[in-house]
C-alpha cells in the first residue's frame, strides 16, 4: 500500500477516532549538523573531512524515491523528510491522531554504519550522537514520541556501553538492529549485547535498510530495486533461524523480537519447513527444548507495513487465520517513506474483532515501556 495524495500534495487523513493508535515504525533523519552538536570535536572534524564512510555496492541501486520518501514529506523548512520535528508531528501524529509512535533511525538499519566500515570510535560517536538527538529533539518535545536505541552492533563492548547510557530512560522503548549483520545474530559474538537487552526488558526490532556489506539474498546483489524490495525478508529468515538454532530463546526466554518491514504472510510456510527440518536433523541441536515453530510463536512480533495486500480483501483475513497469531501483529506506517501505509486504510482492512489489537493494544503488550497507555494513557479524542 502506498500513500494516496490529494491535489495539494498531502496524504489523505480522516479525523481521529477514539480507537487507540500506535505506530511502531516511523523514521526521523538527522542532518549532519544535528549530529555534530552531540559529537566530540575529533569526530566532527573526521565527519567533515571523510563523511559517513558507508561504501557498499548496493548503494548504486536506484530507489523508488529520492531519500526513499513521499513527495509530500519535504517540510517547508527545507530540511529532508524526517528531520523537522514540527512538520513530522503535524503531518503524521496530528493528522491521523497517533497516540504513540516508535522512532527508528535509518542509520541503524544500514549494516555498514554498525561497524567495520569506519574507525570504531567514530561509529561509537556517531550512534551516541543519534541517540542524543532523538532524546533532545524528539522525546523531550512530545510525549507521543518513543525511540529505539541505536547500537554499534559489531563492537559488542561499545554496544553494551551505549545501551547502558540510554536504557534507564523510559522513552527508549526497544533496540533496533539491521536485518543484515556480520554474523547471524544468534552467534555468541553478540551474546553480551543480548544479555544487556534482556536485562533491561527491551524488545529487539529488526529493520531492513540499504547499504550492506552483504546482500539480502543468498545469490548476490540484485540488479533492480524491485528485486531488492521483494527480497527484504530473506535476511530476516536467516536471523530467526539463528536465534532458534543457537538456543538464544532458551537462554533468554523473555526476549521479544519484532520484525519490521519484513512482512508476515510467509511465516506459516517458514514455520512448517523449520519444524520439518527439525524432525529430520534435530539430533544436531539437542539443546533445543521445543519445536522451532513454538519459539517463533512465543517470541516473534510483526509490523503491518508494507501491507501484503491482495486483489480480494478476504485474502487478508485468510492470511491472518493461517498465521494464527493476530495478537502479534502491530500497525506501522513507515512514515515518511514512499510506501507509507495510512492508518485509515489499514484499519478498514483489519477484521472488526482484531482491529483494537492490531491498531494499538498489541504494541502495548509487546513494548513494556508503552504499558502505561493501557490504562489512562494519552488517547486522542
Amino acid at each position: 500500500m502506498t500513500e494516496t495524495l490529494q491535489t495539494t500534495g498531502t496524504a489523505v487523513a480522516e479525523p481521529p477516532t477514539t480507537q487507540m493508535l500506535i505506530d511502531v515504525d516511523c523514521h526521523p533523519l538527522p542532518t549532519p549538523e544535528d549530529l555534530k552538536a552531540h559529537m566530540p570535536t575529533r569526530w566532527v572534524e573526521y565527519l567533515e573531512t571523510y563523511g559517513y564512510r558507508t561504501p557498499s555496492p548496493e548503494l548504486g541501486i536506484v530507489r523508488a524515491r529520492f531519500m526513499g520518501c513521499r513527495t509530500d514529506a519535504w517540510p517547508p523548512s527545507g530540511k529532508p523528510p524526517g528531520a523537522d520535528v514540527d512538520f513530522f508531528r503535524e503531518q503524521h501524529l496530528d493528522a491521523f491522531g497517533v497516540d504513540a509512535c516508535v522512532l527508528h533511525d535509518i542509520m541503524a538499519s544500514i549494516q555498514s554504519f554498525n561497524g567495520g566500515a569506519a574507525p570504531q570510535e567514530f561509529t561509537r560517536a556517531l550512534f551516541r550522537a543519534v541517540n542524543a538527538w532523538h532524546d533532545e529533539a524528539w522525546l523531550a518535545t512530545d510525549d507521543r514520541f518513543y525511540s529505539s536505541i541505536l547500537l554499534p552492533l559489531e563492537d559488542p563492548k561499545g554496544a553494551v556501553e551505549e545501551l547502558e547510557r540510554w536504557a534507564a530512560n523510559p522513552r527508549f522503548a526497544c533496540v533496533v538492529l539491521p536485518f543484515r549483520t556480520h554474523m547471524p545474530i544468534g552467534n555468541r559474538k553478540y551474546w553480551d549485547i543480548l544479555e544487556a537487552i534482556v536485562h533491561h526488558d527491551l524488545p529487539i526490532a529488526f529493520h531492513p535498510g540499504n547499504g550492506g556489506n552483504n546482500p539480502y539474498s543468498g545469490a548476490g546483489f540484485p540488479s533492480f530495486y524491485y528485486e531488492d524490495h521483494c527480497g527484504l525478508a530473506n535476511a530476516l529468515l536467516a536471523q530467526l533461524s539463528s536465534l532458534v538454532c543457537e538456543g538464544v530463546f532458551d537462554r533468554w526466554p523473555s526476549l521479544r523480537v519484532v520484525a519490521l518491514e519484513g512482512g508476515w504472510t510467509w511465516i506459516p510456510a517458514y514455520s512448517a519447513r523449520f519444524d520439518s527440518a527439525w524432525s529430520q536433523f534435530g539430533d544436531e541441536l539437542p539443546h533445543l527444548q521445543r519445536r522451532p515453530s513454538e519459539y517463533l510463536r512465543e517470541h516473534l512480533w510483526f509490523s503491518t507495513q508494507p501491507l501484503e495486500e491482495s486483489e480480494n480483501p478476504k485474502h487478508f483475513a485468510q492470511a491472518l487465520g493461517l498465521l494464527d497469531a493476530p495478537d502479534r501483529i502491530m500497525f506501522s506506517s513507515d512514515y515518511p517513506h514512499w510506501d507509507f501505509d495510512s492508518p485509515t486504510e489499514v484499519s478498514r482492512l483489519v477484521p472488526d474483532h482484531l482491529r483494537e489489537g492490531i491498531m494499538g493494544h498489541n504494541a502495548i503488550r509487546c513494548f513494556p515501556r508503552l504499558a502505561h497507555l493501557e490504562n489512562g494513557g494519552h488517547v486522542h479524542s
